[in-house]
């Protein structure tokens, strides 16, 4: 399993900073979620354009597609999930019908013309297999917001993923982070979330 991470980072905000952890016990419960949101349409998107977690192009396949464009993906090759879906369902360990734990041959590889580690594009595990979550609890100084990718697996049962990541063996193709145009979502999220919590506890903002 691959993983990054964000965290409820407060430097920047100003005046804001100090009136918020002066509320004392705080639930930022809201806000990670809406960060679980970001990060996962930044992880789908960034992908989808081929871009690495510094937002930059993401070194070309040079093998496939064999022809133009590649071929349709099979029914199969999408778990047999409808073609405009905006991402594939969460695709486990297990005999699924793609291939053992998800993974297609070499030939059918060949012939795809996703992105670079997405060949199926939205149905690849890289963005299928991308969960989030959080933690914190109320009163805690520090929330973090985390994305990893789950279950990404070679018929045999090795975890790949980090060998692109960290260019092992491998073009060093690495996702973990979010891109630039993810930082100022979440940036601006976090602002408006303490804007809020300040105007909720009667502070005037």
């Amino acid at each position: 399993m691959s993983t990054h991470h964000s965290l409820l980072d407060l430097t920047g905000l100003g005046r804001l900073k100090d009136r918020l952890l002066a509320l004392g016990e705080l639930d930022a419960t809201p806000l990670m979620l809406s960060w679980m949101r970001i990060m996962d349409d930044d992880n789908r998107k960034g992908i989808l354009a081929g871009t690495d977690k510094d937002g930059v192009p993401l070194a070309r396949v040079t093998y496939r597609p064999k022809t133009p464009g590649g071929v349709p993906l099979t029914p199969e090759q999408r778990l047999r999930q409808r073609k405009n879906l905006r991402k594939g369902r969460l695709a486990g360990f297990g005999p699924w019908v793609s291939g053992l734990h998800n993974n297609i041959s070499s030939s059918e590889y060949r012939l795809l013309g996703g992105p670079p580690l997405a060949p199926r594009g939205r149905y690849s595990r890289v963005i299928t297999n991308f969960v989030t979550d959080f933690d914190g609890e109320p009163g805690d100084k520090q929330w973090i917001a985390l994305g990893a990718w789950e279950n990404v697996v070679s018929p045999k049962g090795v975890a790949f993923l980090r060998f692109h990541f960290n260019g092992e063996g491998q073009i060093r193709r690495d996702l973990r982070g979010v891109r630039p145009e993810g930082l100022a979502r979440a940036r601006a999220a976090m602002r408006s979330w303490v804007i809020s919590e300040i105007r909720q506890h009667g502070t005037n903002a």
